[in-house]
């Protein structure tokens, strides 16, 4: 996954910066550096809810960290038509709305993949994208 444009999901990119599981933030990391990261606004604010929602990271390192994953992302701003299309998705792959949203920023950004531990490994969607789980073969 050398210099790709790859879509990170909120779920894979929290685990590059905390520690709670040391082999994920580890794959995670690797990932990232080898290709051109890409994530949304969506997944920064659910990145932002997480972290917050521990309760034992401070307000200032939380912004100091999204600061830190602008600076090495792209970053899809969510609009109307993105909205609307994540719509079209919702009905046909049956992802929940949400997860039509990642999607479509995905495709908006052309990505080849999208990195989730959260949907089907394999799937591939429109012809074009590909859901990729990081950590298959890894024991839960």
């Amino acid at each position: 996954m050398n210099a790709d444009k790859i879509f990170i999901d909120t779920n894979v990119l929290i685990y590059a910066f905390t520690s709670d599981e040391p082999d994920k933030q580890e794959i995670t990391i690797k990932l990232i550096e080898n290709c051109q990261p890409v994530v949304s606004t969506q997944v920064l604010r659910e990145f932002s809810n997480v972290l917050l929602k521990k309760g034992n990271v401070s307000n200032e390192t939380i912004k100091e960290t999204i600061s830190e994953i602008t600076a090495i992302t792209s970053v899809v701003d969510e609009d109307v038509s993105l909205i609307l299309h994540a719509i079209d998705i919702n009905a046909r792959y049956k992802f929940s709305f949400y997860d039509s949203l990642i999607v479509v920023s995905a495709l908006n950004s052309q990505c080849q993949v999208l990195l989730s531990e959260d949907m089907q490994d394999g799937q591939i969607i429109e012809g074009s994208l590909r859901i990729v789980s990081p950590f298959r073969g890894m024991r839960r």
